[in-house]
């Protein structure tokens, strides 16, 4: 989701994030938010899993794609919304209370 406080550079900031992603070989990323979407457009396609402007369109498409063994992280600011996501994730696949007290 959209890291909020970045402030003028937000979108440079975004899209700068594609280095990471491949630098760390990151299978496949989901983007939500208008400043997500430069991280969107630098991803090569076979990374691409899914963009949406808001987590609530977002939602429904990363619970369809979670798999036995998937390893996730969720990031972004509390103003991108993405603590539902956490919590759709958790109540669909389960989690102990550490990784709920966490979202």
């Amino acid at each position: 989701g959209d890291m909020l406080e970045l402030g003028a550079t937000g979108e440079a900031e975004h899209a700068r994030l594609a280095e990471a992603v491949e630098a760390n070989d990151v299978d496949r990323v989901a983007c939500c938010g208008p400043l997500m979407r430069a991280l969107w457009e630098k991803l090569p396609a076979q990374r691409r899993a899914h963009y949406a402007p808001t987590s609530e369109a977002l939602t429904d498409a990363v619970l369809e794609d979670v798999r036995a063994g998937d390893v996730l992280m969720v990031k972004g600011s509390l103003g991108s919304r993405m603590g539902p996501v956490v919590e759709s994730l958790l109540t669909r696949y389960g989690a102990d209370t550490s990784a709920r007290d966490m979202a």
